[in-house]
């Protein structure tokens, strides 16, 4: 790897925005679990791990504001990206408990899904973990390459999820599906879907930032720039 394929990023809010993804990522390990084996705990864990995200959060947002609000008032040149990186990273966590609360409920109530929807929502939360460790990776390393993969990933997983949103429509319509399990596959499927939207978000605002800046986060073509 050369040097344009790393980006310098401070210890402090990477550590700590890292932290986030990786509790994200034991989130989504229970409930691929919890789906797998039909455990209607799965929601309780998923929330308790989301509670310390949120709160997280709160703490990030805040310091990153004031800081951007400092360079701000000193005249300095700002890019803002950066301070909606842990904003996203929320809206994933509640996506992943929505997904928690949705796997409890079909163990809860004995919801039936094909083999195939059981199958199509195992593979797509398999490669939403692996989205996942790609955010918290490239956080922690500032490997631009882990970054393309989060977006190129990203977007497979969105493909994947409509092409399945259609064959599903078609099998509901043939009677192979009951309506009861459709809703709740379609709905993780669009909390999937919000999942790796957030994650190309949060890549793609990576990209977008420019050295010599004050609140910073890993910049395009590689560059060391400094939050």
């Amino acid at each position: 790897m050369n040097a344009d394929e790393t980006v310098a990023v401070p210890e402090g809010e990477r550590a700590d925005i890292a932290r986030m993804a990786d509790e994200i990522v034991l989130m989504l390990g229970h409930v691929r679990g919890g789906f797998g084996h039909l455990d209607p705990g799965v929601a309780e864990e998923a929330t308790r791990i989301g509670r310390q995200v949120h709160k997280q959060e709160r703490g990030l947002l805040g310091r990153l504001a004031s800081r951007s609000a400092a360079a701000r008032s000193a005249g300095a040149s700002n890019d803002e990206d950066v301070v909606f990186v842990p904003m996203h990273l929320e809206r994933i966590a509640e996506n992943v408990e929505r997904l928690g609360e949705s796997t409890a409920r079909v163990a809860r109530e004995g919801t039936l899904f094909t083999d195939r929807a059981v199958r199509e929502i195992s593979g797509l939360l398999a490669l939403a973990i692996e989205i996942m460790e790609g955010v918290r990776d490239a956080i922690r390393t500032g490997n631009l390459v882990l970054v393309r993969y989060v977006i190129e990933a990203g977007r497979t997983c969105e493909a994947r999820a409509n092409e399945y949103a259609y064959f599903h429509e078609k099998r509901l319509i043939e009677g192979v599906c009951q309506p009861g399990a459709s809703s709740v596959y379609l709905m993780m499927l669009d909390d999937i879907r919000g999942i790796e939207w957030h994650a190309r978000q949060i890549a793609e605002k990576i990209q977008r930032l420019t050295p010599g800046e004050v609140v910073k986060a890993p910049g395009r073509h590689g560059h060391p720039i400094d939050l």
